[in-house]
């Protein structure tokens, strides 16, 4: 248990840092995401466990009652353990526009979240942090201008994006009957995003230019779950679940500064350009729902699907959606788990969870007349504590995204996630000796 309880502290703590310029080229290739990340408020994120990606799935109908999932609120009220879980990834993308290729890293924080039984199996409460969009993309450029006969200026471009949409929600799940769960979360939603534009020049008679456009808001949502169980199926000991979550849409009151950075008496100084520009950012309907099946205690197979209403998105401070359209998003996974470990062998590899998974996701974007989506192949690995309820998930997926038509940009991802699941009993009052 002191193992598990060091890792997962060791997630908290994780942070990331920042380059300078002298190193641009450098921090490109090892801070930066996806290059879809540049439209609109950010590339969706999945908010996935490392055990959900390793299925491949979205998770919304996987569930014990010894771990905790953001995927359904329904889910919460069937918790007999209190949890706490936290992981991160690690994605590498390959970026190729079929005459040029770039590797980029990127080191994130993922998810957290508290799930706390007040009363087990029947009534959960759940508190958590978690991404909805993020931004994270850098384009490094380079090149040089004859600005008068004989006289050539070199000059670097660097724009760059970050931050994007998060919610910090609370929520309840009550298990009504042993066959009916409802969950319920509202929460907190902002965006605090920042596009900048720096330009450098080789010659001191230029100055170098600093744009920062800073967009910040925030809002109100709301989020509602089911969940539905039944057993003996097809036989005494299978049992299968459906779930299904919907997020409502949400606006987003928001304003975007813009500030340049100038010298001024020999003193770099911030200059806001205007007044914040005040407007609005709509985000759309979500809805998950999928059927997990458990044939007996050792496997399950889970189908999923999630769609996206990303044609109703609108933000009055999008400036990069000219050359593309925001779609509608569909997103289907199929996945399975091997659970050895419950059958009580004594070999190495019967200490372990394995599953694997496929999904495709149609992406919410249409760029030059060209749909971006998805391939995700995935595997995972469960490390299940001999002395606890609580476990590690660690999962790696591959994806192919994009497409080099239209001179885009095709990315093939590698992608290592880590999750930490705590679970103990707590509140238990302990009989005398």
């Amino acid at each position: 248990m002191k193992f598990y309880k060091i890792l997962f502290l060791g997630i908290l703590l994780f942070c990331a840092g920042q380059s300078g310029f002298a190193q641009v080229e450098e921090s490109s290739m090892s801070s930066s995401g996806s290059f879809y990340s540049l439209f609109g408020a950010g590339y969706p994120t999945d908010y996935n466990n490392a055990r959900e990606a390793g299925m491949g799935i979205i998770g919304v109908s996987l569930y014990n009652s010894q771990s905790n999932s953001l995927q359904n609120p329904a889910i919460w009220g069937t918790n007999a353990f209190t949890t706490a879980s936290s992981g991160f990834n690690l994605s590498q993308f390959q970026a190729n526009t079929g005459d040029v290729e770039n590797v980029n890293a990127m080191l994130e924080p993922g998810y957290f979240q508290v799930t706390l039984p007040l009363y087990r199996e029947k009534l959960g409460l759940s508190a958590s942090m978690y991404s909805v969009t993020r931004t994270n993309y850098r384009f490094v450029t380079v090149d040089s201008t004859e600005s008068s006969p004989g006289n050539t200026i070199g000059y670097a471009s660097d724009i760059r994006g970050t931050g994007g949409i998060n919610k910090l929600e609370f929520g309840l799940g009550w298990n009504i009957s042993p066959n009916i769960s409802i969950g319920y979360a509202p929460a907190f939603t902002f965006i605090s995003q920042n596009n900048s534009q720096d330009v450098f020049f080789n010659q001191s008679g230029y100055n170098s230019s600093f744009l920062d456009a800073r967009i910040t808001g925030n809002a109100i949502s709301h989020r509602f779950g089911t969940l539905l169980n039944f057993q003996r199926i097809f036989n005494s000991r299978d049992r299968i679940s459906f779930g299904a979550a919907a997020t409502l849409p949400v606006t987003i009151d928001a304003k975007e500064t813009r500030i340049v950075t100038k010298m001024v008496s020999g003193v770099d100084q911030e200059v806001e350009l205007r007044e914040p520009l005040e407007g609005e950012i709509s985000l759309p309907l979500d809805v998950k729902a999928g059927l997990t099946y458990y044939p007996s205690n050792l496997v399950n197979v889970s189908a999923e699907g999630l769609f996206e209403q990303w044609s109703e998105y609108s933000s009055d401070f999008d400036q990069n959606l000219d050359a593309a359209e925001l779609k509608d998003r569909f997103k289907a996974g199929l996945g399975a788990e091997y659970h050895p470990y419950r059958t009580n062998s004594g070999s190495f590899l019967s200490n372990f969870r394995y599953s694997g998974g496929i999904s495709y996701d149609t992406g919410h974007l249409k760029v030059e007349g060209e749909n971006i989506n998805t391939l995700w192949f995935s595997a995972g690995l469960g490390i299940i504590s001999p002395r606890s309820n609580s476990s590690v998930a660690l999962s790696v997926r591959y994806g192919l995204r994009g497409t080099t038509n239209q001179d885009l940009i095709r990315e093939e991802i590698w992608s290592f996630n880590l999750s930490v699941n705590l679970s103990e009993l707590m509140f238990v009052r302990r009989k005398l000796q």
